[in-house]
């Protein structure tokens, strides 16, 4: 899969009802509308992500997630924050099932294949100040219609 250093991005307010509401959203951007890596989703979909060592549980540190692309890039939004609330983690996850492969890999079955643009994470439990996110990225291709 292609890996990507992200761009970060936050901004952003609304107007209410003559009130200024501070609604700030950080998302990352991946330059590119669609990935080069594409599966067909009329077949089961199955991915080997490296990590550093596979003694953690893989649901606690791979993340893969619907990405929105539009003409030059795609964007997630990992947060909001609004005025009156503040939402970490705003991003629509895919489900999946997983197994050790190897030593440090785990072998990732997804649950659900619906067409869209994707990016995946692995963040490093052991480093608690990580200073870069890399995506890797793909993309689904078939009949089922976008969220």
């Amino acid at each position: 899969m292609e890996k990507h250093t992200v761009q970060t991005r936050t901004g952003g307010s609304v107007l209410v009802a003559g009130f200024a509401v501070n609604k700030a959203k950080t998302k990352i951007l991946i330059e590119g509308a669609r990935a080069n890596v594409r599966f067909d989703n009329a077949r089961p979909i199955a991915l080997v992500v490296r990590v550093k060592d596979n003694a953690a549980d893989p649901m606690s540190i791979v993340r893969i997630f619907r990405m929105k692309p539009a003409k030059k890039r795609r964007t997630a939004v990992i947060a909001a924050a609004g005025t009156f609330h503040v939402t970490s983690n705003d991003m629509d996850y895919l489900s999946f099932s997983a197994r050790k492969y190897g030593e440090s890999s785990y072998y990732l079955t997804l649950d659900e294949s619906p067409a869209g643009e994707y990016g995946i994470t692995v963040s490093n439990p052991n480093n608690i100040d990580e200073k870069m996110v890399i995506v890797s990225t793909f993309g689904i291709d078939g009949n089922t219609t976008e969220k």
